[in-house]
């Protein structure tokens, strides 16, 4: 098909795409979030950036995940003599809601919806020195506009696979297009530089690795208590669930229930979603042993499981975990493994995870396990609790699995060098 007939199919998209957002924000929270915070952007955005007295680069993330995996290259570039100030904007409501403050952005925002006329007006008040796309989020109305301007832009911890839309959906030739402009494509792995090979020319594709991993890493280095949990945990063994789902939540609770029994235990639970509703209702079932994190200061020793009901402390979490669960594995895609492996702990998921590489991975180095099932769950659990030296010999495993795949920030920051962009 055309490529002109493709560019109109995808604007009928977009247009469509944020009618129904707005629809939907009728009764959808994450929908309302999304459009309200849309409102104004213009002028809260000139406000916020003022009058241009240093480049400014550019970073659009989808959301949450996806900061995190740029967030050190923010950090590196503000530690400079003369750092360049940094844009960062989110899709997602997920991911803005929890970095807005972020300290060392220039200003965080909405992306604005990519129709041509929203577009044009964001690169005006913007103007951007480069844009720094993380993982996959290719926008194709603002990837052209940039390219007619002479802006670059470069991709970074890109990952796909042979069945992703940028290569199989009918606008693949529009996406393929955007992805061989690009200033430079650093790719997670080999597959997924050998799949945008026809189109990205080897001299602007690179191997990098994940940043992921470094922002892990990071994460352990600069670690910073999280106030009331040490006093919670005490000296019991500790399961910590990260990023829960109902489904995984339901499993860790009634293993959790078989376990205690057995041993000393505490259970944190640290919901994806956190609905105030729903986590008042399950600690009012037992309020003798469930608390909210929120009302720690009526902490007793009767409570054993503790329920996260705020967001941005998951990766400090980890840090008292004796062994960690992380969810997603169910269906709606595993999240970041990574943040628990690197304080050592053996992380057990669930079996879907075919899309996530490090945990295979994982596996294979012997620091986590997958599960089908309850019976599977309380297997593993008490495999891990019962025998210390296992623990141990998986912090090693663990810490090193996560330190040799680390450097890939590293290679961003040489390329950004020698091509003059900081």
């Amino acid at each position: 098909m055309p490529t002109p007939i493709l560019r109109i199919f995808y604007q009928i998209g977009i247009y469509t795409y944020g009618l129904l957002l707005r629809l939907a924000a009728f009764f959808h929270p994450k929908a309302r979030r999304w459009v309200q915070g849309r409102r104004q952007w213009e002028s809260r955005l000139r406000q916020a950036l003022g009058p241009q007295t240093a480049p400014l680069i550019w970073m659009h993330c989808a959301s949450l995940g996806e900061f995190e995996q740029g967030r050190n290259l923010i950090d590196a570039l503000h530690g400079r003599p003369e750092a360049p100030r940094v844009l960062v904007t989110f899709f997602s409501p997920s991911g803005y809601e929890v970095r807005k403050t972020y300290p060392r952005a220039a200003h965080v925002a909405y992306l604005p919806l990519d129709t041509p006329r929203q577009v044009r007006h964001f690169l005006d008040l913007v103007q951007p020195k480069l844009l720094v796309l993380v993982k996959y989020e290719l926008w194709l109305n603002y990837l052209r506009a940039l390219h007619r301007r002479d802006i670059p832009v470069v991709l970074l911890s890109a990952r796909m696979d042979r069945r992703s839309r940028f290569l199989r959906s009918p606008l693949a030739p529009l996406y393929q297009q955007a992805l061989g402009r690009m200033a430079h494509v650093f790719t997670q792995d080999e597959a997924t530089a050998r799949l945008l090979g026809p189109w990205v020319p080897s001299e602007r594709l690179t191997i990098s690795g994940d940043t992921r991993y470094d922002r892990v890493c990071s994460n352990r280095d600069h670690f910073s208590p999280v106030p009331g949990v040490e006093e919670f945990k005490g000296k019991r063994l500790c399961l910590v669930g990260g990023s829960t789902w109902p489904r995984g939540e339901s499993l860790l609770l009634q293993a959790y229930k078989r376990l205690r029994e057995r041993y000393d235990l505490c259970l944190i639970m640290a919901p994806h979603e956190i609905d105030a509703r729903r986590l008042a209702a399950a600690v009012a079932q037992a309020p003798g042993t469930h608390i909210l994190y929120s009302q720690l200061d009526q902490l007793r020793p009767s409570h054993d499981i503790l329920w996260v009901d705020n967001v941005g402390m998951l990766a400090r979490l980890y840090h008292y975990a004796d062994v960690a669960y992380v969810g997603g594995g169910w269906g709606t895609g595993l999240h970041n493994i990574l943040e628990a492996a690197v304080f050592g702990c053996p992380v057990l998921f669930g079996p879907q995870h075919e899309r996530f590489p490090e945990a295979a991975e994982l596996i294979a180095a012997g620091g986590g396990r997958d599960f089908h099932d309850l019976d599977s769950l309380v297997e593993a659990l008490d495999c891990y609790f019962s025998q210390t030296s296992l623990r141990a010999q998986i912090t090693q495993i663990n810490r090193a699995f996560v330190e040799k795949r680390s450097g890939a920030t590293a290679k961003v920051l040489a390329w950004g060098e020698d091509a003059g962009y900081w």
